[in-house]
């Protein structure tokens, strides 16, 4: 499935109970380290740009391949890539790198060069911010299958299931009772301490992070900041 697919698929889900459940995390770390000005990369479908704008801060998005979906939804956004992103010397107080962005990266060497292009970004104070489900204890008991109902009756399909060193995961939206029509991703196992320990030959140390929203067994968060710049 093209990333385009997948953000379409993610648009549909319920919006308000998910923002009504992590807008305290996100207030707290707007409030603890006064962001203004964020970078949200791989925004998909543009919910965290949206959640952010509506406490007050300046965000922008960046995405492969979705921006006239996030777009068109009041949110600004610019096409391109996490591994070359056009917009040095713009220094943000955060940048944000939420969901599968990391995990559908070819190999561990473009998640180091993506730690980097992403933490020279960063203003000095700033944060980088990671979040992930590990596709890999998701299939660690076998073949994973979820389903979540969506708000006009339809039920949204996710399969994972482990393929050598990578998980495949197949996704899409069925009536209830229905067929789905699945298409696919592949996805690196990753895990907060594996990208932490990435990020210290790049000069970045782990953060403490507010306690994170409830999300699906094996999601984490990370935060990060260069050494050098640390408050």
């Amino acid at each position: 499935m093209a990333q385009s697919d997948f953000a379409g698929v993610a648009a549909a889900l319920p919006e308000a109970a998910r923002a009504e459940r992590e807008r305290p995390f996100w207030e707290t770390l707007v409030g603890q380290h006064g962001w203004r000005w964020v970078l949200d990369a791989g925004c998909g479908g543009g919910f965290h740009l949206r959640l952010l704008q509506g406490l007050g801060v300046r965000a922008v998005g960046l995405d492969l391949a979705v921006a006239p979906l996030a777009s068109q939804r009041g949110a600004p956004v610019l096409a391109g890539d996490v591994l070359a992103v056009p917009l040095r010397p713009v220094r943000f107080d955060a940048v944000l790198c939420l969901g599968n962005t990391f995990s559908l990266l070819a190999d561990r060497e473009a998640q180091r060069r993506a730690l980097r292009a992403l933490g020279e970004l960063l203003a000095p104070g700033g944060m980088l911010l990671v979040q992930a489900e590990d596709a890999g204890t998701t299939v660690r008991d076998g073949p994973c299958l979820r389903t979540r109902r969506l708000p006009g009756g339809g039920v949204h399909v996710r399969v994972f299931e482990r393929r050598g060193s990578r998980v495949r995961m197949l996704a899409g939206v069925a009536d209830p009772g229905g067929d789905a029509a699945l298409q696919g991703v592949w996805l690196l196992p990753t895990d907060a301490s594996r990208l932490a320990s990435m990020a210290r030959p790049l000069g970045m140390v782990e953060v403490e992070l507010p306690a994170p929203p409830a999300g699906a067994p094996g999601s984490w968060w990370l935060g990060l900041c260069r050494r050098d710049v640390t408050r």
